[in-house]
């Protein structure tokens, strides 16, 4: 209100009526009337069709319905590849991408953490059994050691469960070879072939798998450099998207290509990447691949003709003009056109 009025229909002034300023210095408003004029206030210092005292929304302000912006909440995330869903008492709390954000990271890291606690769990079982089974062998080797150092080799060979015939097998070459000078240079000679091949075999063996671990390295590149070829990159990130994971595609191709070398074939990356194109396009016939090497028209720069040598008509001379160095030349040379009717 903008005073107590007195006497209705009265002439008198009312307190902070049209015929008192105002303490800021605007125009009063009128009571009453549709065309009284607009009030000057510190919010609407311009006038305005606002009501008195009212903040004018302007179109620079956001809009504070949000009905311009819906916000459609999503209540899923992922944890190790599986899918949960948001606690029903937090989803009421999710008012914004914001907030729905945080929550989502909330739930990721309790969850994630419990997987850590279950692996975490599992390694330090594993761990107090292994060194359960170190330290009872760790005693058994003390316990032999010491049946050595006491001589006591019946329970020596007792532990070990060495034979009481292979023993006196045994001790009976090791008699003939000590007596027997040549039996002793062979039984040396035999053992050190045998030591010898024992050390090219580990060589072999260890030679043998730096060759597969480069062999797969090799092929890891290789394909990593098939995958990001233009016709083949488009498949690559329309597999990943559909299976929603990340290098499914490359997983795929090298499931593919063991299988066809568990025929015993040898594949090379390109063939494994072909196949597995050629199987994915047998299920979705729409999968087309890009050819190599396309480019748009406008960018083909076509090659000038080459420029064609007209066919002259020649007349058994040299196109190479003579060089005249005495009379008999030109006599010579007059006496041709003559003959040719020049």
């Amino acid at each position: 209100m903008l005073g107590v009025q007195k006497d209705i229909g009265s002439s008198e002034p009312v307190a902070g009526s049209a015929n008192e300023p105002l303490a800021n210095g605007g125009t009063p408003q009128t009571v009453g009337g549709e065309d009284a004029p607009a009030v000057l206030t510190p919010d609407n210092k311009e006038g305005g069709t606002a009501g008195l005292g009212a903040k004018p929304v302007t179109p620079s302000e956001p809009d504070p319905t949000g009905a311009n912006n819906p916000y459609s909440p999503n209540f899923k995330f992922k944890v190790l590849d599986k899918e949960l869903e948001f606690d029903e008492f937090l989803r009421g709390a999710v008012k914004d991408p914001e907030t729905e954000k945080k929550v989502r990271e909330l739930y990721e890291k309790a969850h994630g953490l419990e997987s850590v606690k279950t692996d975490r769990t599992t390694l330090r079982n594993e761990l107090a059994q292994t060194k359960e089974k170190i330290g009872q062998t760790d005693a058994a080797l003390e316990t032999i050691g010491n049946f050595v150092r006491q001589g006591d080799f019946d329970s020596f060979f007792e532990a070990l469960r060495i034979p009481k015939e292979n023993i006196l097998k045994y001790a009976l070459e090791l008699v003939q070879r000590e007596q027997d000078p040549n039996k002793r240079a062979q039984w040396e000679a035999n053992r050190q072939a045998q030591q010898q091949t024992q050390y090219y075999q580990t060589q072999a063996q260890d030679l043998e798998q730096r060759q597969a671990q480069f062999s797969m390295q090799q092929k890891e590149f290789e394909l990593s450099h098939v995958m990001t070829r233009p016709e083949i990159s488009g498949i690559v990130q329309a597999y990943d998207a559909g299976m929603g994971q990340p290098g499914a595609f490359r997983q795929y191709v090298i499931r593919m290509g063991q299988a066809l070398e568990s025929g015993g074939h040898d594949v090379s990356t390109e063939q494994a990447v072909q196949e597995a194109v050629r199987h994915l396009q047998a299920v979705n016939p729409n999968l087309a691949v890009a050819p190599t090497g396309q480019q748009a028209a406008g960018n083909v720069v076509q090659p000038n003709q080459k420029p064609v040598i007209p066919n002259i008509q020649g007349r058994g001379t040299s196109p190479v003009r003579s060089t005249y160095r005495s009379l008999d030349d030109l006599r010579k040379l007059a006496k041709e056109r003559t003959a040719m009717g020049e």
